[in-house]
């Protein structure tokens, strides 16, 4: 009987191990990438899509957001890009970029930036239209 209780703290040794590993491995992979600093993420459900979106830059560089959207009835086949309008202290913002996946499916990431540059302390309001409702969300600029 006492080996058996020894195998079983072993097993639970090598388990709790691997969790660390795994929390360790998770949390290298969801930082954000060198030289961005997460400005606050804001997740809203437009209609049957879950759009969260993170604002990495908000700086004189411009508007970097990292975009995430999540859904199992509506078909993802929006261009980010042209569906983005950045406001800035009340004024739109043109000429998004988007570098992520492609149209389609139900699941899609990726980056929306804008080169405009984004003064210290303005209002920020992305806003992305062509899902059943608008996401939007708002920042104020460090």
């Amino acid at each position: 009987m006492v080996h058996i209780t020894t195998s079983w703290r072993g097993v639970a040794v090598v388990v709790a191990i691997a969790l660390v590993v795994l929390g360790v491995v998770a949390w290298f992979l969801t930082r954000p990438e060198p030289g961005q600093v997460e400005l606050g993420s804001r997740t809203v459900q437009a209609g049957e899509v879950e759009v969260t979106m993170t604002a990495l830059t908000l700086d004189g560089s411009g508007a970097t957001f990292r975009i995430k959207f999540d859904t199992h009835t509506v078909d993802l086949g929006l261009d980010p890009a042209t569906a983005a309008r950045l406001t800035v202290n009340g004024t739109s913002v043109n000429g998004a970029r988007w570098d992520g996946q492609g149209p389609g499916g139900h699941h899609r990431e990726g980056t929306l930036s804008f080169a405009t540059p984004i003064p210290a302390g303005a209002a920020v309001e992305l806003r992305i239209t062509g899902l059943p409702q608008d996401a939007v969300g708002s920042w104020s600029a460090p």
